[in-house]
């Protein structure tokens, strides 16, 4: 091998990869990757960053957290953190965002404020009160509002701290761009354009889902008019389960590990088996 290249050994360290858990609201995501994080780095291997108006860890007991509810509290820390990861944070290995529309909402606000900062006093100048009035518009003010957060977490990355990210879903209509056929998906609820910016940096997107199986029920009646039986549809089963892989595109998750199993129960010890399983299959090809 010459003066540049380098040969790549895959980690068996969850702390090494970006991983990402969406679902709906309440449907235990972040309880879940906190057990995940108690058992996989331990109380001072991670904290969770309970973003803006999310309120999720109150019913989380034992949870190590910080709450953030700006810009500049969220700069505060992460600064405190990079500073000081070895003496004040040696066995910190994962923050957790908890939620990523929560931290998008928090550098809108900060993104706004920048551009007004910087062109306060110039002649004509009118304040932006939107994200689209700044920056020149168009795409800049997207791309310098997601760069903000990358930022961080790549500053995060180099002291050793790798990023997890929370999120929540609601069901989308997708144009396929060849066929123009629409289809519905399970995905972020922010736009898909901010969604993709931060899902091509993650390793691994879970989506939490619930599986519910429904049974038309005879109520015993008929229509008086056209004399047909009414029934009527019954949840006669649920479970809560994770999404890594779903070739019918049902789910927006993904994952770089060609082998990881495609579906789970959301759980935390199974969430921590799928991802392993799926590490040590890469490393044996």
């Amino acid at each position: 091998m010459g003066k540049f290249g380098h040969r790549n050994t895959v980690s068996e360290n969850l702390s090494d990869y970006m991983i990402g858990l969406l679902g709906e609201s309440g449907i235990e995501k972040s309880s879940t990757i906190v057990e995940v994080c108690h058992k996989e780095f331990g109380d001072d291997g991670y904290i969770l960053f309970n973003m803006g108006k999310e309120q999720g860890i109150d019913a989380i007991d034992g949870a190590i957290y910080e709450n953030i509810e700006d810009w500049k509290k969220f700069d505060e820390v992460t600064k405190d953190i990079i500073k000081n990861k070895q003496t004040d944070y040696p066995n910190l290995k994962v923050v957790v965002i908890d939620t990523i529309d929560q931290a998008l909402a928090i550098s809108t606000v900060e993104t706004i404020r920048r551009w007004n900062t910087e062109n306060m006093g110039k002649k004509n100048f009118e304040p932006a009160k939107t994200l689209l009035a700044c920056w020149g518009g168009f795409s800049a003010p997207l791309d310098y509002n997601i760069n903000l957060l990358l930022d961080k977490f790549w500053e995060l990355k180099k002291v050793g701290v790798q990023v997890w990210i929370i999120g929540h879903v609601k069901t989308k209509e997708i144009i396929d761009p060849i066929t123009g056929n629409t289809y519905s998906t399970l995905t972020t609820d922010i736009s898909q354009r901010d969604f993709n910016a931060f899902k091509n940096k993650l390793h691994v997107v879970g989506i939490a889902y619930i599986d519910r199986n429904i049974e038309t029920i005879d109520t015993g009646r008929k229509n008086i008019v056209s004399h047909k039986t009414i029934t009527v549809n019954k949840v006669s089963n649920e479970v809560r389960r994770i999404s890594f892989r779903d070739d019918t595109y049902s789910v927006d998750s993904k994952s770089r590990f060609a082998d990881i199993v495609s579906d789970i129960p959301l759980d935390a010890d199974a969430f921590i088996k799928a991802l392993k399983d799926a590490i040590r299959s890469a490393k044996k090809g």
